[in-house]
């Protein structure tokens, strides 16, 4: 009977250890997990007191001179941010004039400008290529030609209330007016207020350029056109040349191209990649009124068409696609320009511009990457509308 009593106890014994293994096992679980959740909590805190103060006072006492040295030189280029939005051919008479008269020129921009007019917001420049001529009351002049544009002064000050402020001249439109309209072109535009560039297609010279501030930087905005036949390159990149010298930053705009084809030819990448290499920081393409693809050579983006942005080219789906192109830059530390680049495709419904909504846009920017000449890294940023250099 003693023997047997002493395996009974044995067993409770076992079954007490076991019990208080657990117990304790359970007491340092806990014991962790509420460690885990005040560090948490402890950096939760630090985080939120971080974004709510620390941030606002770093903003407000920054001194950029100051962080920018360099070997004991200051650094002439702030880290600054400077926002560009570009958009393709801009014709507003014709059809669209019609169209204006009947329903103001707030109904094409509306559903495009979205509450608050916030898809123009926040832009330190807003550029179109303006096909036509802005003639005093609009008024058409010799020579008579079959497509022939021309706009009022009165019309044009109304983009101002969508924030445009810059306008490419350089097109084979320009001149619809004869040389009567470029001159009243030019002086209307600077009653304005607005900044352009670019002379007559084919034509390269001192009009073919304007220097513009924006904040702390010098912007140079250059414009050249080669619809009926080639400009002089070689005084052109001249031109890009002696901008970059003196500039910080230079944005070519060029009417080029063969209309209705998605695809830049050959004659178009020689001269943007021989524009680049003289200089030009980014290069905004327009004319074959429908998009092409891009091209990033060495770093610097290359639009070869945006397409239309407002025009009565309404026999196609393409001609009514347009891409307008957000790019955000500033130069780091080492001076090296960075940019953000925004894809914003949009289609004219009905005469109004709106925004394709996502299964467009992604159908849309699998084609853009099929006209692009693109590395694969680039490929998946473009699908994803940004990218970065």
């Amino acid at each position: 009977m003693k023997k047997e009593k002493d395996i009974f106890s044995n067993s409770e014994n076992k079954k007490e250890r076991k019990a208080l293994f657990i117990a304790l096992f359970i007491f340092l679980i806990s014991f962790s997990l509420s460690i885990f959740y005040f560090y948490l909590q402890i950096k939760k805190e630090k985080a939120e007191l971080f974004n709510s103060q620390e941030v606002i006072s770093l903003e407000k006492d920054i001194d950029q001179e100051k962080i920018f040295k360099s070997k004991g030189e200051t650094i002439k280029k702030y880290p600054e941010v400077l926002n560009f939005l570009f958009f393709g051919d801009l014709m507003l008479d014709r059809h669209v004039k019609e169209l204006i008269a009947e329903k103001g020129l707030n109904y094409i921009f509306e559903k495009l400008a979205g509450q608050e007019n916030k898809f123009f917001q926040g832009v330190d420049l807003i550029s179109a290529n303006l096909e036509g001529a802005v003639t005093d009351k609009g008024a058409h002049y010799q020579p008579e030609m079959s497509y022939d544009f021309s706009f009022s002064s009165d019309l044009i000050k109304q983009l101002k209330d969508y924030n445009f402020n810059f306008f490419n001249l350089a097109n084979n439109h320009f001149s619809d007016q004869g040389q009567r309209g470029v001159e009243e072109t030019r002086k209307n535009l600077t009653n304005l207020g607005f900044n352009y560039s670019g002379c007559v297609d084919r034509q390269v010279g001192e009009c073919s350029f304007q220097i513009v501030n924006l904040g702390n930087y010098k912007i140079a905005l250059a414009g050249f056109s080669m619809v009926y036949g080639k400009f002089n390159q070689a005084e052109a990149e001249k031109i890009i040349q002696d901008l970059k010298q003196n500039n910080d930053l230079v944005i070519v705009n060029i009417h080029w191209g063969v209309e209705y084809t998605h695809y830049q030819n050959n004659l178009q990448k020689q001269i943007a990649h021989s524009f680049i290499e003289q200089g030009a920081d980014m290069i905004i393409g327009h004319h074959p009124h429908v998009v092409q693809g891009m091209e990033i050579y060495q770093n610097k983006p290359i639009f070869y068409s945006l397409g239309n942005f407002v025009f009565d080219q309404y026999f196609s789906a393409d001609t009514q696609e347009g891409l307008a192109v957000g790019i955000s830059i500033f130069f780091n530390s080492e001076q090296e320009l960075e940019y953000k680049i925004y894809l914003y495709p949009f289609k004219a419904v009905a005469g109004q511009d709106i925004l394709m909504n996502e299964a467009e846009t992604k159908y849309f920017l699998s084609e853009f990457i099929q006209w692009s000449d693109l590395d694969f890294n680039f490929q998946e940023q473009v699908l994803k509308a940004g990218i970065s250099l």
